[in-house]
């Protein structure tokens, strides 16, 4: 995804799959959460903790570019 890039998903650790930043999800009922994903390492699994389906999907927006030193990723940069 580019930074502000916005999506609707109704299984993030798919969406973010491959994804490097910092991202902005925000769940069907409104609480919103931020995931930072970096280079070889992924989401095992994120599940809906509800008692009822999640029929609504999450919004997930990318807010940060990681910022590469020496090498190694060590924070993100806001636009």
């Amino acid at each position: 995804m580019k930074l502000n890039d916005s999506i609707s998903t109704y299984d993030v650790a798919e969406a973010l799959q491959g994804e490097t930043g910092k991202f902005e999800v925000t769940s069907p009922n409104g609480e919103r959460y931020f995931v930072t994903c970096q280079p070889g390492h992924s989401i095992v699994s994120l599940e809906w903790a509800g008692s009822e389906p999640n029929l609504q999907p999450f919004l997930v927006r990318k807010v940060a570019q990681p910022i590469a030193t020496e090498g190694r990723s060590k924070r993100s940069v806001a636009a």
